[in-house]
């Protein structure tokens, strides 16, 4: 009876076996932290590259709307690139931040798009879609504000 019971805790709970999740979940948390962080040096790469690529076509024949779209397009690269550093750091995704991201993609388009060659449906698409997504970070930031205001909310999760 008593070699029945230790084995039933040595499979479920001793950190020599092969089926410890806790284990597991560490070593896919490290799995997926380092593709994170591939993500972000290829981030850089890429940023970096644009950059160059930007300077150079300023030096030799300057194409506005060009320009203003590499410019929007590196600053919507750097926000991921903050979007990822504050994943490692916390194992959480803002969506204040994830909202911006989305919002300057947006603005980015219109911009380069050109309003005046955009259809009526597609501004006013555009106008609900940037209404609805100000909402969102509006309500993130009151949840926080609530976080803040009354702590037990939370719930303990630690994040």
């Amino acid at each position: 009876m008593e070699s029945n019971a230790n084995k039933r805790t040595t499979r479920r709970g001793s950190t020599g076996t092969i089926f410890n999740r806790k284990r597991i979940i560490n070593n896919l948390d490290n799995v997926q932290d380092a593709l994170v962080c591939l993500l972000c040096i290829g981030l850089l790469i890429v940023m970096i590259l644009l950059l160059v690529n930007l300077f150079s076509t300023l030096q030799s024949q300057p194409n506005f709307k060009q320009t203003i779209s590499d410019m929007l397009f590196l600053l919507i690269l750097v926000e991921l690139f903050r979007l990822m550093m504050i994943y490692l750091e916390g194992h959480h995704i803002s969506i204040g931040v994830a909202v911006e991201v989305t919002l300057v993609s947006v603005l980015r388009e219109v911009i380069v798009e050109g309003i005046i060659h955009m259809t009526q449906a597609q501004i006013l698409g555009v106008c609900a879609f940037i209404v609805s997504v100000s909402l969102l970070l509006y309500v993130e930031a009151v949840v926080k504000q609530k976080a803040v205001e009354y702590p037990s909310i939370d719930g303990g999760h630690g994040h």
